[in-house]
Parts: C-alpha cells; structure tokens; sequence
C-alpha cells in the first residue's frame, strides 16, 4: 500500500506544465519515464535537536547538499530540516550519515497521512491514542477535520509501515494520497 501510495505521489508530482508555442500543455510522467529515474525523488522530514542555531543549521543544510542529488532547507526556529533526495543516487542512510557529520542529533521523522473515515473529535482521539501506543513514536495526534495524522517518531524503532496498521487497526484507514509518507 505504501509503495503504492508513494507512487502515485511521485506522479501527482511530476505532472508538471510547460509551455509549447505559447500553449499550456500539460505532461504526466509515464511508468517507463519513472523506471528512468525520473520518479526516484524521496523527501524525509526531520525534528532535529532544539540546542540547533541559524549556524548550525547552516552548517548542515551545506553537509546535506554536498551529496549528490540531496536539497535540503533547515529551520533552527521550528528544529525542522526538510529534505528532498535522489534515492537512485542517496541511500536515507547517507543522508542521516550527514546529520551525525554536522554534529545535529536527529530527535525524529515526522509524516503526515491522510485518514478516511475521522467524522468527530472522538474519532481523533481514538487514532491518536493508537498512534502513540506505538513504541517510538515521539508525538502522534489526528485531526477530523483535516483528515490528517500527524506523527513524530524515531525511524530506528519504529517504521512507516507500522504507523499506517496501527491507524488502519482502528477502523480508519489511511488514505490513498498520503502528504508525506517515507
């Protein structure tokens, strides 16, 4: 289901619109332009230690993009860094190699998931208590009127997978457009 859902965010992505002889023409990517390299694009999303300052943020958005195919963007306000990766060029092991190298701990990786079926307050509370029942799981909390969950947790213990059947054992399901599913 991931993989899936993974993919059709790498499509919804690369619909991208360009400009022909002053025409609009859009263009979706095809499954042969994908197996091409062309959908191995990969975003994690990073809480990293709250001591981080603008400096030091520097210092690891310049680690980070010093690898081949990586683009990073951190915030020492917010203690989120946001990374995009070539995944036919980067492992996510590289890229969290990088954080060690610049001296920034990684407090978690955070995803955002769309839920169906979250009608009330109630029912948020219900994911959310699942969510964080999780081992590794720092912080998790849904919202029904955004259908979305929100999830902190640390990758070493737990693994996206296991977030998505801890929602999915609750009776809601994750839908099949995640924001933000590594």
């Amino acid at each position: 289901m991931i993989k899936f859902v993974k993919y059709l965010t790498a499509i919804a992505l690369l619909a991208s619109v360009s400009t022909v002889a002053g025409e609009k023409e859009a263009k979706v990517a095809t499954k042969a332009e994908c197996a091409a390299s062309e959908c191995t694009q990969k975003q994690l999303t990073l809480k990293i230690d709250g001591a981080a300052c603008e400096a030091t943020c520097a210092a690891l958005d310049k680690v980070l993009t010093s690898l081949e195919g990586v683009k990073a963007e951190s915030c020492s306000k917010s203690h989120v860094t946001k990374v995009s990766y070539d995944s036919a060029k980067v492992k996510p092991e590289q890229v969290f190699a990088a954080f060690k190298k610049a001296g920034v701990k990684v407090e978690g990786q955070q995803i955002e998931l769309a839920v169906n079926g979250m009608a009330c307050g109630s029912c948020s509370s219900k994911v959310s208590k699942a969510l964080t029942k999780l081992d590794g799981v720092l912080n998790g909390s849904a919202c029904h009127q955004s259908k979305k969950a929100t999830v902190l947790f640390d990758p070493s213990k737990v693994k996206s997978e296991q977030i998505v059947a801890a929602i999915n054992s609750t009776g809601f399901k994750v839908g099949e457009a995640a924001a933000s599913a590594n």
